[in-house]
């Protein structure tokens, strides 16, 4: 059953526009996002959806009436809005906030009732603010008047809800307390959401479809899988994003990828490449210094969105990337070996070992047998980094004391020694060359 019909909206602010022909439908339980850059026009549409901003051209219906034409408090006993800002100069308290959301259900002059206050009362414990009630809305923080605002939307026992940026003044805890709050009551009530998001990951996890603006006009709609995927988001935001599924919920997790740093590049000195092997953002400073005098770098393998793989990215190395949260494969260690190919070394940081990077031990180890050199930094020791019950420091132990065949391992007890190193093995090789070119 489709509970309220926007369509073909167009708004303007005087002689802006705001909005250019938007159309959507919203049925019993549907739980939606509105997401896009800023300027796209999603607080607007929201507006017009609650009778604040009428359209200049199209309607939008409430099962099957334009709200411009009903009474405000038959329209308020069915939408309830949240707005993203909950600042108030009055000094009510949090459940006189929370009663005002029975104003459409009261006739002129009554007063609330004792059933009355105890749905209030229930909708601020839901909310996590009960023990608030008697502090005024003044006095408390802005995340906690943002839970009150959301305690008096319900308290309208509303059909649809309609909800600003709900989550822009809360910390991670209490987003996902509201969104799940939010999600619970879509389900159980068959209440219908329509809330304005910027996280893009947030509208991922919760919502059952999603529509991206863009100058004011829908750009996507869809389920998430449909929408959240790098050439809608480029267009939409002019970001770079990485789309991978989410290990937990299976869902879309976008991951921005950091723009380059034109004023970190490395300088253009002819220097060998170095192959970095990070994790855990213990090499993120190494990297720095190597590109700082000059070498270039390929680094891998590395988990997305990890510290060294955004430094790798901000350095425009060639990184072998793994997707976020998941152990290194058969593949990805092969593909870490062909990366390192034609390096000048190979540096293994001093990064912490689990079972789900073990493998880049073994590339370490595949590289030296092949001949190239391989520098370790060793810092404090690998005891304190070894989460796979000694099998990293056994393997480490093998791979540092290996020499001969071919085999070149240098030990280094920090960053500083391994750039050194590094750039000894520079010296070496430009020797043999002029050696070899000599008469």
């Amino acid at each position: 059953m489709i509970r309220i019909a926007v369509n073909g909206i167009s708004c303007a602010y005087g002689c802006f526009p705001a909005l250019d022909g938007v159309t959507f439908e919203i049925a019993r339980g549907d739980f939606t996002g509105i997401i896009g850059p800023n300027g796209s026009g999603k607080s607007t549409l929201l507006r017009a959806m609650s009778r604040v901003l009428k359209p200049s051209r199209g309607a939008v219906l409430l099962d099957g009436r334009d709200v411009y034409a009903q009474d405000p408090r038959s329209v308020a006993r069915r939408l309830a809005v949240v707005e993203n800002d909950g600042r108030s100069e009055f000094g009510f308290t949090v459940l006189d906030l929370a009663l005002m959301g029975r104003l459409p259900h009261l006739g002129r002059f009554q007063r609330e009732s004792a059933a009355d206050v105890e749905m209030a009362r229930a909708c601020l414990e839901s909310t996590g603010i009960l023990h608030l009630e008697g502090r005024k809305i003044t006095e408390i923080s802005a995340g906690e008047r943002q839970r009150a605002l959301i305690a008096r939307a319900l308290v309208q026992e509303p059909e649809i809800l309609l909800m600003d940026e709900p989550t822009s003044f809360l910390d991670i805890s209490y987003q996902i307390d509201v969104m799940d709050l939010v999600s619970r009551l879509s389900r159980e009530k068959g209440l219908s959401v329509v809330v304005v998001l910027h996280d893009l990951n947030l509208a991922s996890q919760y919502c059952g479809s999603i529509i991206l603006m863009k100058d004011g006009r829908v750009l996507a709609s869809g389920a998430p899988g449909d929408v959240l995927n790098q050439a809608n988001i480029r267009e939409a935001y002019g970001s770079e994003v990485m789309v991978v599924r989410h290990p937990v919920h299976g869902r879309p997790h976008v991951i921005v990828l950091p723009k380059p740093d034109p004023a970190a590049r490395p300088r253009p000195v002819e220097r060998g490449r170095i192959h970095v092997i990070g994790g855990g953002a213990m090499a993120t400073r190494l990297m720095g210094m190597l590109s700082a005098r000059g070498f270039s770098l390929s680094a891998g393998a590395l988990n997305v969105g990890d510290g060294d793989w955004s430094e790798a990215r901000r350095l425009g190395a060639t990184v072998v990337e793994v997707p976020p949260f998941s152990p290194i494969t058969e593949s990805d260690m092969k593909g870490n070996v062909e990366a390192m190919v034609g390096s000048l070394a190979v540096v293994l940081a001093n990064i912490p070992f689990g079972p789900g990077n073990l493998r880049n031990l073994e590339a370490a180890a595949e590289a030296a047998a092949m001949g190239m050199p391989l520098i370790i930094v060793e810092g404090d020791g690998v005891a304190c980094r070894d989460y796979t019950g000694g099998k990293a420091a056994a393997s480490l132990q093998r791979l540092a004391s290996a020499q001969g065949d071919g085999i070149r391992v240098t030990r280094c007890p920090d960053d500083e020694a391994a750039v050194l190193a590094v750039e000894d093995l520079e010296r070496e090789r430009g020797a043999v060359v002029s050696g070899e070119g000599g008469d």
